[in-house]
């Protein structure tokens, strides 16, 4: 009796802790890995697809029919925005496609990379709400199972939302904030969309369209754009061009204002905005970028090498335009039916877009052609780079009267630069002329040319100077860190210097006798050609021509006649005399064309700060 007491009593426990546990929610099975799932036929329609609303692995197949290709449907539904790896499995002996599409069935991307036997991967889909992902062979009569794997993540702040391949896609990107991508596919484009702080004063730019796709970005304060030239000489706010550093060829900034003021007017600069741009390596990828205007005109593009970074200064976009737009894809490799775009769908790239802290003062990238030319004056000096390696830097000087200008450029680390004076092609089919050109520093060194004859147009290069490497000629400089410093110092053209160019017995000066003549010996090998007319003369005339010397070089000084065909014959030389000791020529000339030649006697040495004096007169 007792012991079936107990047994009541254990029974009426046992009872009690079955209520107690009902009462307990149950929290269901722990989900530890991603859902193991088998497609359900039919799913050929978006209304049919396999819902995924976590990481899945779905095995499936597709219908090999003669007639059709068969396509599998599957509907991505996250609970919370996410970013989506997708990937599926390759066909045996087929090609397969992925393809992604909105709730509306509008396509956003096709990804078909790889060939028959391969997978697919589109390893950044950006998914808020749902999107719909069709698996399907890229051609008639190809089947086979396949498996479909999506990985769920949230999102991170600063990285692409994809798909973002048209304007009205692009991803906000704020001035400074860097941003992580992928170019995932062969057919990848990544559009950003930069707004340009404008002067005070104007009008924001508009909003950019909601795609419902766009990424919200921290708010980060933009460079304060320099104040833009309004008249020569004179600035927004009123305030003159900062100086250059101390110890620069171009130390005296103020002075080189100055001089411009107080010359021919120069006409007026466009206000224009200069952008660093810096795009890292992506591995096997050869990158191709570009920037666009608001209306997706091309403002700039470069295609760099394959798996390098760039890192792309003074990219010149015009203050009106308040937005413009970045776009990074895949450059082609190969060449016929071995060309492809390549890609990487394991490791992002990081793009970083910036003002350039030069402002006004900035070279303006595209500028590697003549038409594109940066302006030179007003502002007094431009900063540059060089940068990816083989830039080539072009600048214009416009004036309205004629001027002597010297022109000189800073070194850089690195660098061995190249400073020339060139001529746009005279005619059809006739290729540009350098008509100067220095380059008497070695690396690090600056560079300069004087007493640059300009009326109207002058155009000025600078480049990296050609070095021999395993036996070839190559311009690999690059310095995308360190800006050089152009500047221009004009003065008005009164005759009593030499013009440059003046290398050649066409482009000689013409001398009046009495009135002296000024110049340098630079650069090396430098030779200056002066003109002197006696055809009208009835008899012989005597002539005194003087060359006072200079420091460092041993000048020398040749008299020539010139024949009716137009050649020079050697009539006299002076070219004893030591260091600044003066070179003398008599000579009782018959009437006719005489051509005087000034350079170093032993062409080795030049002198860019001393000048010579020629003077000719007619001896009693």
């Amino acid at each position: 009796m007792r012991r079936w007491g107990w047994v009541c009593v254990l029974a009426a426990t046992m009872v009690g802790c079955k209520k107690d546990a009902a009462t307990v929610p149950d929290a269901g099975v722990l989900e530890t890995g991603p859902a193991q799932l088998t497609e359900q036929e039919p799913n050929e329609r978006p209304e049919q697809a396999l819902t995924l609303t976590r990481d899945s692995q779905v095995t499936a197949g597709l219908t090999a029919e003669p007639n059709k290709a068969d396509e599998d449907w599957y509907r991505l539904a996250p609970s919370a925005p996410r970013i989506a790896d997708v990937s599926v499995s390759g066909l045996p002996g087929g090609d397969i496609t992925l393809e992604v599409y909105d709730r509306d069935r509008n396509r956003l991307a096709s990804v078909n990379s790889e060939g028959d036997g391969k997978g697919e991967r589109f390893p950044n889909l950006y998914v808020d709400g749902e999107r719909w992902v069709r698996i399907a062979p890229s051609r008639k009569g190809v089947g086979g199972a396949y498996t479909l794997q999506v990985k769920f993540r949230a999102p991170n702040d600063g990285e692409e939302h994809e798909p973002n391949d048209r304007a009205v896609d692009a991803v906000a990107l704020s001035l400074g904030q860097p941003v992580t991508a992928f170019i995932g596919h062969a057919g990848d484009e990544d559009w950003y969309r930069v707004e340009i702080p404008g002067p005070p004063g104007a009008t924001e730019p508009p909003p950019a369209l909601d795609s419902g796709a766009a990424p919200t970005t921290p708010d980060v304060a933009p460079t304060e754009a320099a104040p833009a030239p309004t008249t020569e000489g004179t600035f927004a706010g009123g305030e003159p061009p900062a100086p250059a550093p101390e110890g620069t060829p171009g130390e005296d900034a103020g002075a080189v204002a100055e001089a411009v003021d107080a010359g021919p007017a120069v006409e007026p600069e466009i206000p224009s905005v200069a952008l660093k741009i810096e795009l890292s390596a992506i591995e096997g990828v050869r990158p191709e970028l570009s920037v666009l205007s608001a209306a997706e005109a091309t403002l700039f593009s470069l295609r760099g090498k394959e798996g390098e970074a760039l890192a792309l200064r003074n990219i010149g976009v015009r203050a009106t335009d308040r937005v413009v737009y970045v776009v990074v894809k895949s450059g082609w490799v190969g060449t016929g039916k071995e060309a492809r775009r390549t890609f990487n769908a394991e490791r992002p790239y990081t793009l970083t877009v910036s003002q350039e802290e030069a402002g006004a003062h900035a070279e303006l990238e595209p500028n590697d052609e003549l038409l594109k030319a940066t302006p030179l004056g007003g502002s007094g000096y431009r900063e540059g780079f060089l940068s990816p390696k083989g830039d080539v830097d072009n600048f214009v000087l416009r004036t309205r009267e004629p001027v002597l200008a010297k022109v000189e450029v800073t070194g850089v680390d690195r660098l061995d630069l190249v400073l020339s004076m060139v001529e746009p092609p005279q005619g059809d089919g006739k290729a540009e002329t350098v008509l100067l050109r220095a380059n008497d520093g070695a690396v690090k060194e600056p560079e300069r040319l004087n007493n640059v004859a300009c009326h109207d147009t002058c155009y000025f290069r600078v480049e990296g100077a050609s070095r021999k490497v395993d036996g070839k000629w190559v311009k690999d400089f690059e310095n995308p860190d360190q800006p050089y410093r152009i500047t221009v110092t004009t003065v008005p053209d009164n005759g009593s210097e030499e013009r440059e160019p003046n290398n050649t017995p066409d482009r000689a000066q013409d001398l009046t006798p009495g009135k002296a003549v000024r110049g340098t010996v630079y650069p090396v090998k430098d030779v200056d050609y002066f003109r002197l007319d006696l055809s009208d003369r009835p008899v012989r005339t005597s002539l005194k021509a003087t060359l006072l010397g200079i420091l460092k070089v041993d000048v020398g000084l040749y008299l020539h006649r010139m024949g009716p065909d137009g050649k020079l014959s050697l009539v006299q030389t002076a070219d004893r005399a030591k260091g600044d000791q003066p070179e003398v020529i008599r000579y009782s000339a018959e009437p006719g064309v005489y051509i005087l030649e000034v350079r170093d006697a032993k062409n080795r040495e030049a002198n860019f700060q001393d000048s010579y004096q020629l003077t000719v007169e007619e001896a009693e």
